[in-house]
């Protein structure tokens, strides 16, 4: 053990053997660290800041793929809102059209069905009118045949048939 006189000048360094060993030793260190260990450990972090940089760069580049594809889905979905409203007023407009071509048939069947019922009623009533006259051609034939007492000729009877229906006509 070193054993320190009183009369040994005190200083912060003192040259002895053992500085020297140190300092040899710590130059052999910042050799052997910078040979050796400083160039895999700069390696290192540059391959690290590397990393850092293209997760950065990829994550700005995500980012603004994010904005754009939000943008072309706003874009999409305004163009599915226009269209559904174009649908709805083309339905709507087909509706109206189809309820208006209905109306309207139904209207032409209506009519079609009043005009062949007032034919038919304007045949039931020739009918009448025809069994009428001929009830009446008889009923004359026979009240003359009668009054008269003797039987007529086809001339005579059709005289008096015309006759007649002249004076009920």
């Amino acid at each position: 053990m070193t054993r320190v006189l009183a009369s040994d000048p005190a200083g912060l360094l003192t040259l002895n053997g053992t500085f020297f060993a140190e300092l040899i030793a710590f130059i052999l260190m910042v050799i052997v660290l910078g040979r050796y260990a400083y160039p895999r450990i700069m390696q290192a972090a540059t391959e690290r800041e590397t990393k850092i940089e293209a997760g950065l760069r990829a994550a700005q580049e995500a980012e603004e793929r994010l904005s754009k594809v939000q943008v072309q889905v706003e874009q999409t979905l305004e163009e599915a809102r226009t269209q559904a409203r174009e649908i709805l007023n083309r339905s709507h407009q087909e509706a109206t059209a189809d309820a208006a071509e209905v109306l309207a048939k139904a209207r032409a069947d209506a009519e079609a069905l009043i005009e062949r019922a007032r034919g038919e009623i304007a045949a039931e009533r020739d009918r009448a009118i025809q069994d009428l006259r001929a009830e009446v051609a008889t009923l004359v034939v026979d009240a003359t045949q009668r009054l008269l007492g003797a039987e007529i000729d086809a001339k005579a009877h059709q005289r008096l048939i015309d006759e007649a229906l002249q004076k009920i006509g």
